[in-house]
């Protein structure tokens, strides 16, 4: 970065920095809150959506250690994700930024690129609602799914691999929404504590759900699997 771009860079941030204690002292309120609120939104929305559809967002969440199983996002469904992931950035932004005052001057980063980050943050959670969303679990094969958990499916032909994903599938047809969503999650790599945040349950509570979902597949009669 030049001399002339750290000088730029400089006052943004004391601009940014007058702007924050204003809006603190004036509890959020205010005409010059609203617009700058309004702005703050769009910019978010639009540097959003163009990470969310060019997958560069699972990179960023990398870059945060926030690690995500990678599925395609269909184009007419990666402004609804954005949306809701600057939905919940901004709450971060507020909360921790503005009120909790994490955001300072002497950090180093804009407000707009705060939020940005915000809005990294709040993506994964958001990401793996819009995966449960709708039987997302069959999206998967469910095969590998039991498999990784009882060892149901066994080596053989091509045709033996037909036949036990139909058997699976009715396994799954068998099971409460909430059991299939917790065999998926746990297949995907989730852990106890990331389940439990999506689905408002203890680690414990989720580890006892799977392993009773679990005896559930392996006790139906022999006629449905």
């Amino acid at each position: 970065m030049g001399s002339s771009d750290s000088a730029l860079a400089a006052d943004r941030l004391r601009t940014d920095g007058v702007l924050m204690q204003h809006f603190r002292e004036w509890g959020l309120s205010g005409p010059r809150w609203e617009e700058f609120h309004r702005q703050l939104l769009a910019h978010g929305l639009e540097v959003v959506t163009k990470l969310v559809r060019s997958g560069a967002m699972f990179a960023r969440c990398d870059q945060q250690g926030r690690f995500l199983q990678r599925q395609e996002i269909p184009p007419q469904e990666a402004e609804e994700l954005a949306s809701d992931a600057v939905y919940e950035g901004y709450v971060i932004f507020r909360d921790r930024g503005l009120l909790g005052r994490e955001w300072t001057v002497e950090h180093g980063q804009p407000l707009n690129e705060y939020f940005v980050n915000a809005c990294v943050l709040a993506f994964p959670n958001v990401y793996r609602r819009w995966q449960t969303r709708g039987n997302g679990w069959q999206d998967v094969r469910l095969v590998d799914t039991v498999a990784s958990l009882e060892n149901v499916v066994t080596e053989g032909t091509p045709e033996d691999a037909v036949i036990e994903q139909d058997a699976v599938n009715a396994a799954f047809a068998a099971l409460s929404e909430d059991n299939r969503r917790l065999l998926f999650l746990h297949d995907q790599g989730y852990s106890h504590a990331e389940i439990g945040e999506l689905l408002r349950l203890t680690p414990r509570a989720v580890e006892g759900r799977i392993r009773r979902a679990r005896l559930s597949v392996r006790r139906l009669p022999e006629e449905e699997r």
